[in-house]
C-alpha cells in the first residue's frame, strides 16, 4: 500500500487571497491523498468558513474533518478559534480531538486531532499536531509529545504522527519516539523558511516506510508544505535507508 500526504501550517487568514489560490494550484499538482492543516481559524469577521473549507470548494476531497476547538486571545477579534483540519480521498471513519495539557509558561492549549481512515481495506490510525513553542525553549514542544506518547501507549495504539512539531531538531527527542518510530528527518529540508528551520515532521510507526519525503513551494504560507509518501513494506524502507546512508558517504 502506498500512501500520500501533504501538511502545511495555513496561517490563518494572513494574505489570504493571495495564497489562497497558490495553495489550491499546489494540492491540485501534487494531489496527496491525504492533507494535513494547522492554525486553521474560524473568523466570522472574515468569513463564515474555515480555511480548510474555503480550500475544498476548489479542491473537491470527499472527506472532511476540522476541529476548531481553541479559543485563543486576540488584539484585532472578540474570538479567535483556531484548529486542526484534514481533507481525504479515503473515508475517514472516526475523529477524535483531545487537548493536551498547558504549561504554567505556554500562552496556548494544544490539541491533537486523532483520525482513522479506510484505506485500501485497511485502518490507517493518524495523529495530527500542531505543538507549542516559546522561543528556542524545546521544552513546551517536548512535553506535549511525551503526553501524545502516554497517550497512545495506554490505549495500546501507534499511529503515524504528522504536523507541525514547533521543534527544531526532533532527533534530539528520539528517546520519546526512536523504539517505536521512525522519523522524516532522515532526509534533509527546510520547512520554515523564514528562520532556516526544519519545525514540520511525520513520525511513522515502524511497519511502515518512507518512499519520498520534499517540502516545497515557498508563497503558500510562512511554512512551505511538507509532502511525503509512505509505504507499509517496511522492505521498502530498508532499501530506501540503505541508499540515502549510502549516497551520504559518496
Amino acid at each position: 500500500m502506498k500512501l500520500t500526504f501533504g501538511s502545511l501550517n495555513v496561517q490563518s487568514f494572513t494574505n489570504w487571497e493571495t495564497r489562497e489560490p497558490a495553495i489550491v494550484e499546489h494540492f491540485e499538482r501534487t494531489d496527496p491523498d491525504i492533507i494535513l492543516f494547522q492554525e486553521v481559524t474560524f473568523l466570522p469577521q472574515i468569513s463564515s468558513y474555515t480555511q480548510v473549507s474555503l480550500l475544498n470548494q476548489s479542491l473537491h476531497y470527499p472527506y472532511e474533518a476540522t476541529h476548531v476547538t481553541r479559543l485563543q486571545p486576540s488584539h484585532e477579534y472578540d474570538a479567535y478559534r483556531e484548529g486542526l483540519g484534514v481533507l481525504s480521498k479515503w473515508p475517514i471513519l472516526k475523529t477524535e480531538t483531545l487537548i493536551l495539557k498547558q504549561q504554567a509558561h505556554d500562552e496556548h492549549q494544544r490539541i491533537v486531532q486523532l483520525i482513522d481512515v479506510l484505506c485500501h481495506k485497511k485502518i490507517v490510525r493518524l495523529a495530527h499536531v500542531h505543538f507549542s513553542i516559546s522561543d528556542n525553549d524545546e521544552n513546551l514542544p517536548r512535553e506535549h509529545l511525551y503526553e501524545l506518547m502516554e497517550i497512545l501507549t495506554a490505549r495500546g495504539e501507534t499511529r503515524i504522527i504528522g504536523g507541525d512539531f514547533n521543534m527544531n531538531d526532533i532527533d534530539i527527542h528520539a528517546d520519546l519516539w526512536q523504539d517505536d518510530y521512525i522519523s522524516s528527518s532522515t532526509t534533509p529540508y527546510i520547512s520554515y523558511p523564514p528562520m532556516n528551520k526544519r519545525v514540520d515532521y511525520f513520525l511513522l510507526p515502524k511497519s511502515y516506510g518512507f518512499l519520498d519525503i520534499k517540502a516545497t513551494a515557498d508563497g503558500l504560507s510562512d511554512h512551505r508544505a511538507l509532502e511525503v509518501a509512505i509505504t507499509d513494506t517496511v522492505q521498502t524502507h530498508n532499501i530506501l535507508q540503505r541508499v540515502i546512508h549510502h549516497s551520504a558517504k559518496l
